[in-house]
Protein backbone atom coordinates (compact mmCIF):
# COMPACT_ATOMS: atom_id res chain seq x y z
CA UNK A 1 0.00 0.00 0.00
CA UNK A 2 2.30 2.14 0.98
CA UNK A 3 4.67 1.67 -2.23
CA UNK A 4 1.24 2.14 -4.58
CA UNK A 5 0.89 5.47 -2.76
CA UNK A 6 4.25 6.71 -3.14
CA UNK A 7 4.18 5.94 -7.22
CA UNK A 8 0.76 7.76 -7.42
CA UNK A 9 2.07 10.53 -5.39
CA UNK A 10 5.13 10.47 -7.76
CA UNK A 11 3.30 10.74 -10.97
CA UNK A 12 1.31 13.29 -9.61
CA UNK A 13 3.64 15.54 -8.72
CA UNK A 14 5.89 14.63 -11.80
CA UNK A 15 2.94 16.14 -14.30
CA UNK A 16 2.99 19.45 -12.30
CA UNK A 17 4.72 22.62 -14.10
CA UNK A 18 8.55 23.64 -12.65
CA UNK A 19 8.06 27.57 -11.88
CA UNK A 20 9.22 29.37 -14.66
CA UNK A 21 10.79 31.87 -12.46
CA UNK A 22 13.59 29.02 -11.37
CA UNK A 23 16.66 29.01 -13.41
CA UNK A 24 17.56 25.49 -12.15
CA UNK A 25 17.27 22.35 -13.91
CA UNK A 26 16.16 19.46 -11.10
CA UNK A 27 19.23 18.24 -11.45
CA UNK A 28 20.72 21.81 -10.00
CA UNK A 29 18.13 21.31 -7.42
CA UNK A 30 18.58 18.14 -6.17
CA UNK A 31 22.53 18.31 -6.19
CA UNK A 32 22.27 21.30 -4.35
CA UNK A 33 20.22 19.99 -1.70
CA UNK A 34 22.58 16.88 -1.79
CA UNK A 35 25.91 18.83 -1.75
CA UNK A 36 24.51 20.62 1.18
CA UNK A 37 23.17 18.14 3.09
CA UNK A 38 26.68 16.17 2.90
CA UNK A 39 28.39 19.69 3.95
CA UNK A 40 26.04 19.50 7.26
CA UNK A 41 26.97 16.09 7.87
CA UNK A 42 30.65 16.47 7.82
CA UNK A 43 29.93 19.71 9.84
CA UNK A 44 28.31 17.28 12.84
CA UNK A 45 31.02 15.30 12.73
CA UNK A 46 34.03 17.76 12.86
CA UNK A 47 32.19 19.76 15.51
CA UNK A 48 33.62 18.80 18.63
CA UNK A 49 36.95 19.87 16.88
CA UNK A 50 35.39 23.80 16.94
CA UNK A 51 33.85 23.22 20.16
CA UNK A 52 34.57 25.90 22.75
CA UNK A 53 34.95 25.19 26.79
CA UNK A 54 31.46 26.24 27.45
CA UNK A 55 30.14 23.19 24.74
CA UNK A 56 32.12 20.78 26.92
CA UNK A 57 31.02 22.01 30.13
CA UNK A 58 27.63 21.62 28.68
CA UNK A 59 28.70 17.61 27.53
CA UNK A 60 29.42 17.26 31.15
CA UNK A 61 26.59 18.25 33.27
CA UNK A 62 24.55 16.28 30.67
CA UNK A 63 26.82 13.31 31.39
CA UNK A 64 26.63 14.22 35.41
CA UNK A 65 22.96 14.17 34.85
CA UNK A 66 22.78 10.88 33.39
CA UNK A 67 25.34 9.51 36.50
CA UNK A 68 22.96 11.43 39.00
CA UNK A 69 20.13 9.57 37.48
CA UNK A 70 21.33 6.34 37.12
CA UNK A 71 20.79 4.54 40.29
CA UNK A 72 17.13 4.97 39.49
CA UNK A 73 17.85 2.58 36.27
CA UNK A 74 16.90 -0.78 38.09
CA UNK A 75 13.64 0.77 39.70
CA UNK A 76 12.27 2.35 36.40
CA UNK A 77 13.11 -1.36 34.69
CA UNK A 78 11.14 -2.59 37.61
CA UNK A 79 8.18 -0.45 36.96
CA UNK A 80 8.36 -0.63 33.47
CA UNK A 81 7.50 -4.49 34.00
CA UNK A 82 4.99 -3.69 35.75
CA UNK A 83 3.13 -1.46 34.13
CA UNK A 84 4.03 -2.29 30.29
CA UNK A 85 0.55 -3.30 29.63
CA UNK A 86 -1.26 -0.66 31.28
CA UNK A 87 -1.87 2.93 31.45
CA UNK A 88 -0.11 4.95 29.82
CA UNK A 89 2.77 2.11 28.67
CA UNK A 90 -0.44 0.22 27.17
CA UNK A 91 -1.59 3.67 25.69
CA UNK A 92 1.80 4.94 23.81
CA UNK A 93 1.90 0.65 22.04
CA UNK A 94 1.54 2.03 18.50
CA UNK A 95 5.17 4.25 19.54
CA UNK A 96 6.52 0.65 20.83
CA UNK A 97 8.63 -1.83 19.08
CA UNK A 98 6.55 -3.24 16.62
CA UNK A 99 3.68 -0.18 16.59
CA UNK A 100 3.63 1.65 13.51
CA UNK A 101 5.45 4.82 14.16
CA UNK A 102 8.36 2.48 16.11
CA UNK A 103 10.25 3.54 13.03
CA UNK A 104 10.58 6.75 11.13
CA UNK A 105 11.90 4.81 7.93
CA UNK A 106 8.04 3.59 7.34
CA UNK A 107 7.33 7.08 6.43
CA UNK A 108 10.49 7.17 3.70
CA UNK A 109 7.71 6.67 0.52
CA UNK A 110 5.91 9.64 1.71
CA UNK A 111 8.83 11.55 2.61
CA UNK A 112 10.28 10.92 -0.94
CA UNK A 113 7.00 12.06 -2.45
CA UNK A 114 7.08 15.28 -0.74
CA UNK A 115 10.27 15.82 -1.70
CA UNK A 116 9.55 15.09 -5.35
CA UNK A 117 6.54 17.75 -4.78
CA UNK A 118 8.73 20.33 -3.45
CA UNK A 119 11.49 19.81 -6.56
CA UNK A 120 8.83 20.07 -8.74
CA UNK A 121 7.26 23.42 -7.41
CA UNK A 122 10.56 24.45 -6.32
CA UNK A 123 9.69 25.12 -2.71
CA UNK A 124 12.92 25.60 -0.83
CA UNK A 125 11.37 25.51 2.89
CA UNK A 126 10.29 21.95 2.27
CA UNK A 127 13.58 20.62 0.76
CA UNK A 128 15.66 22.78 3.28
CA UNK A 129 13.09 20.61 5.78
CA UNK A 130 13.69 17.18 4.56
CA UNK A 131 17.33 17.34 3.81
CA UNK A 132 18.15 18.91 6.85
CA UNK A 133 16.34 16.13 8.96
CA UNK A 134 18.00 13.93 6.43
CA UNK A 135 21.49 15.04 7.62
CA UNK A 136 20.74 15.43 11.14
CA UNK A 137 19.43 11.70 11.13
CA UNK A 138 22.89 10.40 9.07
CA UNK A 139 25.34 11.72 11.41
CA UNK A 140 23.24 11.31 14.40
CA UNK A 141 22.92 7.61 13.61
CA UNK A 142 26.63 7.11 11.89
CA UNK A 143 28.22 8.46 15.21
CA UNK A 144 26.29 6.53 17.64
CA UNK A 145 26.51 3.52 15.48
CA UNK A 146 30.41 3.74 14.21
CA UNK A 147 31.61 5.08 17.06
CA UNK A 148 30.01 5.25 20.40
CA UNK A 149 28.18 1.85 20.24
CA UNK A 150 31.64 0.33 18.69
CA UNK A 151 33.97 2.11 21.82
CA UNK A 152 31.18 2.02 24.98
CA UNK A 153 29.60 -1.40 25.48
CA UNK A 154 26.34 -1.14 28.21
CA UNK A 155 24.43 -3.80 28.81
CA UNK A 156 20.45 -3.29 28.14
CA UNK A 157 17.79 -4.04 30.53
CA UNK A 158 16.72 -7.03 28.00
CA UNK A 159 20.26 -7.73 26.00
CA UNK A 160 18.32 -10.38 23.47
CA UNK A 161 16.53 -8.40 20.55
CA UNK A 162 13.92 -10.50 19.50
CA UNK A 163 12.26 -13.37 22.22
CA UNK A 164 10.14 -16.26 21.39
CA UNK A 165 7.38 -16.92 23.16
CA UNK A 166 8.06 -19.64 24.70
CA UNK A 167 11.41 -18.25 25.46
CA UNK A 168 12.17 -16.39 29.20
CA UNK A 169 12.91 -12.83 29.17
CA UNK A 170 15.76 -11.45 31.06
CA UNK A 171 14.63 -10.69 34.91
CA UNK A 172 14.14 -7.45 36.30
CA UNK A 173 16.67 -5.28 36.78
CA UNK A 174 18.61 -5.35 40.66
CA UNK A 175 20.59 -2.88 41.59
CA UNK A 176 24.53 -2.34 39.80
CA UNK A 177 22.73 -4.10 36.86
CA UNK A 178 22.87 -0.91 34.94
CA UNK A 179 26.63 -0.36 35.63
CA UNK A 180 28.18 -3.62 33.39
CA UNK A 181 30.03 -1.86 30.54
CA UNK A 182 32.31 -3.37 28.44
CA UNK A 183 34.91 -1.83 26.61
CA UNK A 184 34.88 -2.48 23.39
CA UNK A 185 31.18 -3.18 22.56
CA UNK A 186 30.11 -6.64 22.18
CA UNK A 187 27.29 -6.72 19.69
CA UNK A 188 23.47 -5.26 19.86
CA UNK A 189 22.97 -6.42 23.66
CA UNK A 190 25.28 -3.65 24.87
CA UNK A 191 24.22 -0.65 22.45
CA UNK A 192 22.25 1.17 25.45
CA UNK A 193 23.94 3.74 25.42
CA UNK A 194 23.20 6.61 24.38
CA UNK A 195 19.25 6.15 23.61
CA UNK A 196 18.79 5.49 20.14
CA UNK A 197 15.15 5.87 19.05
CA UNK A 198 14.65 9.06 21.53
CA UNK A 199 18.00 10.47 19.84
CA UNK A 200 16.68 9.87 16.20
CA UNK A 201 13.48 11.38 17.28
CA UNK A 202 14.95 14.17 19.19
CA UNK A 203 17.29 14.99 16.45
CA UNK A 204 14.90 16.07 13.74
CA UNK A 205 12.24 17.48 16.33
CA UNK A 206 15.34 19.72 17.54
CA UNK A 207 16.56 20.68 13.87
CA UNK A 208 12.83 21.85 13.21
CA UNK A 209 12.27 23.88 15.74
CA UNK A 210 15.51 25.33 15.23
CA UNK A 211 15.16 25.94 11.82
CA UNK A 212 11.62 26.94 10.62
CA UNK A 213 9.15 29.27 13.21
CA UNK A 214 6.81 25.71 14.38
CA UNK A 215 3.72 27.22 16.61
CA UNK A 216 1.65 25.00 18.24
CA UNK A 217 3.83 22.03 16.61
CA UNK A 218 7.04 22.69 18.73
CA UNK A 219 4.90 21.20 21.70
CA UNK A 220 3.84 18.35 19.91
CA UNK A 221 7.13 17.44 18.72
CA UNK A 222 8.41 17.17 22.19
CA UNK A 223 5.98 15.45 23.36
CA UNK A 224 6.55 12.61 20.48
CA UNK A 225 10.07 12.73 21.79
CA UNK A 226 8.89 12.28 25.46
CA UNK A 227 6.73 9.26 24.32
CA UNK A 228 9.72 7.66 22.29
CA UNK A 229 11.93 7.81 25.11
CA UNK A 230 9.35 6.18 27.87
CA UNK A 231 7.97 3.75 25.01
CA UNK A 232 11.75 2.60 25.29
CA UNK A 233 11.96 2.04 28.56
CA UNK A 234 8.78 0.22 28.66
CA UNK A 235 10.26 -2.08 25.87
CA UNK A 236 13.64 -2.45 27.91
CA UNK A 237 15.79 -1.87 24.94
CA UNK A 238 17.70 1.48 27.54
CA UNK A 239 17.94 2.93 30.96
CA UNK A 240 16.84 5.77 32.02
CA UNK A 241 20.60 7.78 31.96
CA UNK A 242 20.80 6.40 28.28
CA UNK A 243 17.60 7.92 27.58
CA UNK A 244 18.96 11.37 29.28
CA UNK A 245 22.06 11.24 26.92
CA UNK A 246 20.35 10.10 23.73
CA UNK A 247 17.90 13.49 24.09
CA UNK A 248 20.40 16.22 24.63
CA UNK A 249 22.57 14.39 21.71
CA UNK A 250 19.59 13.95 19.39
CA UNK A 251 18.90 17.91 20.10
CA UNK A 252 22.35 19.24 19.93
CA UNK A 253 22.77 17.32 16.50
CA UNK A 254 19.52 18.79 14.99
CA UNK A 255 20.57 22.21 16.76
CA UNK A 256 23.56 22.38 15.06
CA UNK A 257 22.13 20.98 11.50
CA UNK A 258 19.78 24.02 11.48
CA UNK A 259 22.25 26.73 12.35
CA UNK A 260 23.76 25.78 9.36
CA UNK A 261 21.41 26.10 7.08
CA UNK A 262 20.37 29.51 8.81
CA UNK A 263 23.92 30.54 8.19
CA UNK A 264 23.97 29.46 4.50
CA UNK A 265 20.58 31.08 3.85
CA UNK A 266 21.66 34.44 5.32
CA UNK A 267 24.93 34.44 3.29
CA UNK A 268 23.01 33.31 0.29
CA UNK A 269 20.60 35.66 1.17
CA UNK A 270 23.76 38.67 1.15
CA UNK A 271 24.84 37.23 -2.71
CA UNK A 272 21.46 37.78 -3.87
CA UNK A 273 20.98 41.70 -2.33
CA UNK A 274 24.76 42.25 -3.33
CA UNK A 275 26.96 45.68 -2.63
CA UNK A 276 24.71 47.92 -4.69
CA UNK A 277 21.22 47.15 -3.18
CA UNK A 278 20.09 50.43 -2.08
CA UNK A 279 20.19 51.46 2.06
CA UNK A 280 17.65 51.36 4.25
CA UNK A 281 17.31 55.12 4.69
CA UNK A 282 16.47 55.53 0.93
CA UNK A 283 12.88 57.12 0.29
CA UNK A 284 13.46 56.70 -3.51
CA UNK A 285 13.97 53.82 -5.53
CA UNK A 286 17.37 52.49 -7.19
CA UNK A 287 17.74 49.58 -10.08
CA UNK A 288 19.28 46.26 -8.91
CA UNK A 289 20.91 43.23 -10.69
CA UNK A 290 21.33 40.48 -8.54
CA UNK A 291 22.18 36.53 -9.21
CA UNK A 292 21.33 33.77 -6.86
CA UNK A 293 20.40 30.18 -6.52
CA UNK A 294 17.25 31.00 -8.29
CA UNK A 295 18.41 32.41 -11.00
CA UNK A 296 19.34 36.45 -11.90
CA UNK A 297 16.81 38.93 -11.52
CA UNK A 298 16.87 42.73 -13.14
CA UNK A 299 14.49 45.07 -11.64
CA UNK A 300 13.54 48.11 -9.26
CA UNK A 301 13.82 48.34 -5.53
CA UNK A 302 12.18 50.84 -3.20
CA UNK A 303 12.76 50.20 0.41
CA UNK A 304 10.62 51.90 3.07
Amino acid sequence: MARAWWLAGMAAVLALPVREATAQSVVQIVGHDVRDAAKDFAGVWTSPLRGGTKDYLIVAGVLGAAALASPLDDEVDRWAIRNRDRGVLDAIRPFRRGGDFYSLNKATPYVGALYVFAVATNNRRIRDGIFGCVAAYGANTTIRHQVLYRIIGRDRPEPNKNIDPGETPTPPAQQGDQYDFTVPSEGWGQHSFPGGHVATMATCASFLSHRFQMGAVEPVLTGLVAVMGVGRLADRGHWLSDQIVGTAFGFAVGREVAKRQLKRRAAEQARATGPGAPSGESSGGAPFLSTAFTGTRVGWQIQF
